[in-house]
């Protein structure tokens, strides 16, 4: 490294090292992405997600201008407004979204998973590498990075970020005591395709934003809609993708959350058949409202994917170095609040903003990196925090549950109540 030059390793082509990359490479500083997927088409599945107003700025500051109006383009409305409801589907409580919809950038979208790696990989071609696994790294005498995988070849850089995720390889050897904790719950998400019959059959509530079914065992149901754009087939053909990619068509998204002995099973959970794990859906629902059992009914037990919910705890401050991490690699939290993924791009923005500042010598690397480090750990272990408690509400024992139900359905009979609940 040389005056204010210097080049940069991400570990790992997740959402925020991708993000990362493109604000990097936007400012003119050498970025190179290790990612241990085959191909850039190997990760196209998964679920939609919810890209919060940080979110989306943090990605109208890392992206160039074309690939964020294709953005922009294809991440459809987010009805952020919530209700929770109880297993009959009465409705408990009601809470409405912030108002910030009109501001175009700093808004609330719902976007594929797919399409959304699409972008995030859109000119990047030269700066991806594909098929290395991490294995380890090592500082040479020069101050550079050796960077070694597991197919035996080795790369050197200046900057190393770990954007590796929740079994990030450069954690366990650079911070081995930040290793995150199993909580002992067990997420369950499936889908169930968006027809008129299913319309008809979920709840009305998922019209006004996702909808959360507390019933009074120690479990929840999450579930929400998801549409795609309609505008978004123009864009998306500028990326080369002339139709809707399998699995992402629209559907109602069921996710359950409980232990895995509220399911009546035991052992690892990775070990259990989705089978096993659809019978103990229906086992759960068996007394809840018609409508929901028909949809958990609906699910097509192979594409049930299974979860073991795992949390960091927060971590003190550590000696600052060219070494740094973003996203789950440092700060891994369960899907309760749905930021996980905003977090991390926030953090991408936030580490591409203080590199950008040393390469243009307004300050020295380690500064960069300290004052990034310093004010992330502030806002996601926060995040970390706030994630983790919700999850205990949401599958912790409710011994208050038939007291909590009678008092909402008096707040929910009188307006004034209601009025002054829902605007605080």
């Amino acid at each position: 490294m040389s005056g204010n030059t210097f080049d940069v390793a991400i570990i790992g082509g997740g959402i925020g090292g991708l993000c990362l990359a493109q604000g990097l490479k936007k400012a003119g500083i050498h970025v190179t992405v290790y990612e241990r997927d085959e191909t850039p088409t190997s990760r196209l599945q998964g679920f939609r997600i919810h890209i919060d107003p940080q979110g989306s700025t943090a990605l109208h500051e890392c992206l160039p201008e074309h690939l964020w109006k294709i953005f922009d383009a294809t991440g459809g409305d987010y009805a952020q407004g919530m209700t929770i409801v109880t297993e009959q589907l009465e409705e408990l409580l009601r809470f409405r979204g912030d108002d910030v919809q009109n501001d175009p950038v700093a808004r609330h979208r719902s976007i594929s998973r797919i399409t959304l790696r699409h972008v995030l990989l859109a000119g990047l071609d030269n700066s991806v590498r594909f098929q290395k696994r991490f294995e380890h790294y090592e500082e040479m005498p020069n101050g550079r990075f050796a960077l070694h995988f597991e197919d035996g070849s080795r790369a050197e850089a200046d900057v190393v970020i770990a954007a590796d995720g929740v079994n990030s390889r450069i954690r366990k050897q650079y911070l081995p005591h930040a290793e995150p904790v199993d909580t002992g719950v067990v997420g369950l998400g499936g889908k169930v395709p968006l027809t008129d019959g299913v319309m008809a059959l979920a709840p009305h509530y998922l019209l006004n934003g996702p909808v959360m079914v507390m019933p009074p065992g120690p479990c929840s149901l999450f579930m929400a809609i998801w549409k795609r754009s309609p505008q978004a087939s123009g864009p998306l053909r500028m990326l080369g993708i002339h139709e809707v990619p399998q699995g992402d068509e629209d559907y109602l998204i069921l996710g359950f959350g409980g232990r895995p002995e509220y399911f009546g099973l035991t052992g690892n959970p990775d070990s259990i058949s989705n089978q096993a794990w659809k019978e103990a859906m229906r086992r759960i629902v068996m007394n809840w409202h018609p409508d929901l059992r028909k949809l958990v009914e609906m699910l097509d037990a192979g594409s049930i994917s299974v979860n073991r919910l795992r949390t960091s705890r927060p971590v003190a401050p550590w000696e600052t170095t060219r070494i740094t991490l973003l996203g789950d690699a440092i700060h891994s939290m369960t899907p309760y609040r749905g930021i996980g993924a905003n977090i991390a791009l926030k953090d991408a923005a936030l580490l591409c903003s203080k590199l950008a500042e040393a390469h243009r010598g307004e300050k020295s690397l380690l500064e960069a990196i300290d004052e990034y480090e310093t004010v992330m750990r502030e806002y996601a272990f926060a995040a970390v925090e706030a994630s983790r408690k919700s999850m205990e509400q949401s599958v912790g024992e409710r011994k208050m549950f038939a007291v909590a139900k009678t008092a909402m359905r008096v707040i929910n009979a009188v307006p004034p109540l209601r009025r002054k609940l829902l605007s605080a």
